[in-house]
């Protein structure tokens, strides 16, 4: 539902929601008419407070407290009040060179990504890796071991490597698998895996046809090994750190986001529409729909190579998480990793 506040009511939700972003304590009117220095009274600082409370922008917890923001006000603040502090010279270095790191190999740059996301936002930073049919072939390789069974091996161009074990329809000697090999690299280096099983499913049916067995078990084995690479995963670091918040001290609550964060699906499923359009996405109460999870935000965006959109990152927090300070950090995040991606 969209508002028209008018100036003052602006003025004094913006005033509340940083006070309970700060404190995670309901705020009173009398601490909201001091910091309009006197202009306003509490009576009328609690006349529009009853107003907020009535388009269903702020909740009051208990009779005698002061107010909290609903999803619905911390989505009205978000999407019209926030104001996005700006990343000091030293901040954008730092983040610059623990990005980057010495180890260019895609897993590792992700893991150090989620790191980072964590270390400088102060609550659990995520990373989706990219959808297993963007990887692109480096070198398949196909290693005997006892009877028909084979270790196929997956090397992307990023240097990721995936390892399966797979069984041949009949067993292959040694000089049969040195020409599967030698002929899956060079019908499907540089393709990526979506290219590369289309491709191999139509050589399979070709050579099925032409009765060229060798070629049929090639293709065979290279589309077992490609179906078995792992499809994008959710790469998670400082999880714990959700600890030091009020809203996780329960132990009930922490469970469900850690066990929200383990199963993967729900908050994949979130970011992954990240990839759907440029920038920093911000989802509030009904958006985050994890685990039966209400106090909950995550501040996701999309990174790239040559480009393309191929995954997404985010910061996961308690609902009043710092957003002035939070989407600056994921926005210039998933820019420097697209730049570390493409060097």
């Amino acid at each position: 539902m969209a508002f028209t506040l008018e100036k003052r009511h602006r003025e004094i939700l913006e005033i509340l929601v940083a006070d309970y972003i700060a404190s995670a304590q309901p705020v009173g009117s009398r601490t909201i008419a001091r910091k309009h220095h006197g202009r306003l009274s509490p009576a009328t600082v609690r006349n529009v407070m009853a107003d907020l409370t009535d388009m269903g922008l702020l909740a009051q917890p208990h009779i005698s407290a002061g107010r909290v923001p609903t999803a619905g006000g911390m989505r009205v603040f978000v999407d019209t009040l926030l104001k996005r502090r700006e990343l000091s010279e030293g901040e954008i270095e730092e983040m610059r060179r623990r990005c980057a790191g010495d180890e260019r190999r895609m897993d590792a740059v992700l893991v150090r990504t989620s790191r980072l996301l964590a270390s400088i936002s102060h609550y659990a930073g995520m990373v989706v890796t990219p959808d297993a049919g963007m990887a692109k072939l480096r070198h398949m390789e196909f290693v005997p071991l006892s009877g028909r069974r084979l270790l196929g091996i997956f090397v992307s161009q990023d240097g990721a490597v995936q390892n399966r074990l797979i069984e041949a329809t009949e067993e292959l000697n040694y000089r049969e698998i040195e020409r599967i090999n030698n002929y899956c690299n060079q019908s499907f280096s540089g393709l990526t895996i979506d290219e590369a099983l289309k491709k191999a499913q139509t050589q399979l049916a070709q050579a099925r046809a032409e009765y060229d067995n060798l070629i049929e078990s090639a293709m065979s084995l290279s589309s077992a090994l490609m179906e078995g690479v792992p499809s994008g995963e959710l790469v998670v670091d400082g999880q714990f750190q959700l600890l030091a918040e009020p809203e996780f001290a329960e132990a009930e609550k922490f469970r469900r986001v850690v066990e929200a964060l383990e199963e993967k699906g729900a908050i994949m499923s979130l970011l992954e529409r990240c990839r759907e359009g440029e920038g920093v996405r911000i989802f509030i109460g009904a958006d985050v729909k994890i685990n039966g999870i209400d106090t909950v935000g995550i501040v996701g965006a999309p990174y790239l190579k040559d480009g393309r959109v191929i995954g997404a990152l985010g910061v996961i927090g308690p609902m009043r998480m710092d957003y002035s300070r939070v989407v600056p950090i994921v926005d210039f995040t998933a820019k420097i990793l697209s730049d570390v991606l493409d060097s």
